[in-house]
């Protein structure tokens, strides 16, 4: 039994084994197991991807557009309207968000 123990490598030939194959094989040694994100840095961007399926959206002009086009028509946003009354109703009801600290 003591000879089979005897032939196996130590914990810091094993070590030594894992830094050697990462740097051949070009991977990063991680010897603690910390999280680093490499994941998200190898993934491909999804940016031109998404841009690509739904394509450029300033072909069509936007609301806020209108408003900066013309100014003396005072126009206004009935969503933008929507959002600050549903905003004081959830405020009444202590749904609001919570105030900023003030330093």
């Amino acid at each position: 039994m003591s000879s089979i123990l005897r032939k196996l490598p130590t914990k810091e030939r094993l070590q030594q084994l894992k830094k050697l194959s990462s740097s051949i094989f070009s991977e990063t040694y991680n010897p603690t197991c910390k999280r680093n994100g490499g994941q998200i840095l190898k993934a491909e961007l999804k940016g031109p991807e998404v841009l690509k399926y739904y394509g450029e959206n300033s072909s069509m002009p936007t609301f806020k557009d209108f408003k900066n086009w013309f100014p003396e028509l005072k126009l206004v946003d009935p969503r933008e309207t929507h959002r600050l009354k549903y905003i004081a109703i959830r405020k009444l009801r202590n749904k609001g968000a919570p105030k900023k600290k003030s330093s």
